[in-house]
């Protein structure tokens, strides 16, 4: 055989490998994105799209503009480090001051310059948020090389070496798809494991979120949220519950009490309600400072409150909730489950509060 035929042999060798490894990852792409992506259901704030993240700090603003309340906004970032706060806040200044929206890119500003002087920012944190934020400075990008100083091919191939480099590309491929294959298994184990949401027996149409909130000992971080939409993904608000306040700095914290909140977008405004342990409540000091953050209710087994703005209406049921041992007694929560349930408020409804 000529060394041109050997040469002819072996491109079409290696373009049949390149093409099967591409098609591998092509249909272990579709597997895993296409036709049964991953769904991840509450998660926590900072693991939000860049989107949702967005969204999400602008509701944070907003409602500290109408409230004041700002151990509410921290309690909102309380799982974010200080450079994801400083990146979504100048990213939401440099946002609104593109569309014109002076007035509230200043309150943007005034949300940062409180955060900043309350947990200690380097002081040049604000100017960052005001300035916006700076385009990347480019770098320097390694140039390819000029044709000529490819590397020489030897005249003589050896097929034995071609043919393992050509598996081993194969092999890579389908590694690929075993690993996406590996990644629904596990997915699909961890949906099953997840409680199903109990299916509406109401009266009238279906509520716009119905959501189990579920917390144990150990979730030091723990804050949960869930969008409220309409069935053509209008985004109303949100609503959620996270730790308001523990016994001590100690780990795993022991939580005293959780902040339940709704938050209504189309009128601006955040309620929030605090569910105390049996000592919380019963500690007067500790019941005053929780009632600065909302309306204080005694945390009890099946008990129902609810959260009402202008525009929705939460019902939330106490689904489960278990004590930790230790001093004192009924201080803090082993675990603590509550359902949430969101429908859209009448527009002749009253304020009012069951217990």
């Amino acid at each position: 055989m000529s060394e041109s035929s050997n040469t002819q042999l072996v491109g079409r060798f290696l373009v049949g490998i390149v093409i099967g490894l591409i098609v591998g990852v092509l249909i272990g792409l579709l597997i895993g994105w296409v036709l049964w992506p991953v769904e991840y259901e509450q998660a926590y704030t900072y693991q939000l799209v860049d989107d949702e993240k967005q969204q999400y700090v602008a509701a944070v603003v907003d409602s500290y503009t109408l409230t004041k309340q700002l151990d509410v906004a921290q309690q909102r970032l309380s799982s974010w480090t200080v450079e994801e706060k400083v990146s979504e806040l100048s990213k939401l200044y440099t946002d609104y001051q593109a569309q014109g929206k002076t007035q509230e890119a200043d309150q943007v500003v005034a949300l940062a310059t409180e955060l900043q002087r309350v947990e200690g920012w380097d002081p040049q944190v604000v100017n960052q948020i005001t300035s916006g934020v700076a385009a990347p400075t480019p770098t320097d990008v390694p140039t390819a090389s000029a044709p000529g100083a490819q590397a020489q091919i030897p005249g003589v191939l050896n097929l034995r070496i071609l043919g393992l480099c050509g598996f081993l590309l194969l092999l890579g491929g389908l590694l690929v798809l075993g690993l996406v294959l590996l990644r629904q298994r596990r997915s699909r184990e961890q949906v099953a494991a997840v409680e199903a949401e109990p299916a509406w027996t109401g009266t009238g149409p279906p509520p716009l979120l119905q959501k189990t909130s579920s917390y144990v000992l150990g979730m030091d971080n723990f804050d949960e949220s869930f969008a409220i939409e309409t069935e053509d993904n209008e985004w109303l608000g949100e609503c959620g519950m996270g730790i308001s306040e523990a016994l001590d700095e100690g780990t795993p914290r022991r939580v005293a009490a959780f902040e339940v909140w709704l938050f209504d977008k189309p009128n601006t405004r955040t309620v929030t309600k605090v569910l105390m342990s049996d000592f919380a409540n019963s500690n007067e000091a500790l019941r005053n400072k929780l009632s600065s953050r909302g309306e204080p209710i005694l945390a009890a087994p099946g008990g129902t409150f609810i959260l009402e703005t202008p525009a929705l209406t939460v019902k939330a049921q106490i689904v489960e909730m278990e004590y930790g041992e230790g001093t004192p007694s009924f201080g803090y929560f082993k675990s603590l489950k509550v359902a949430l349930t969101a429908q859209p408020r009448p527009a002749m409804d009253e304020d009012s509060d069951l217990a």
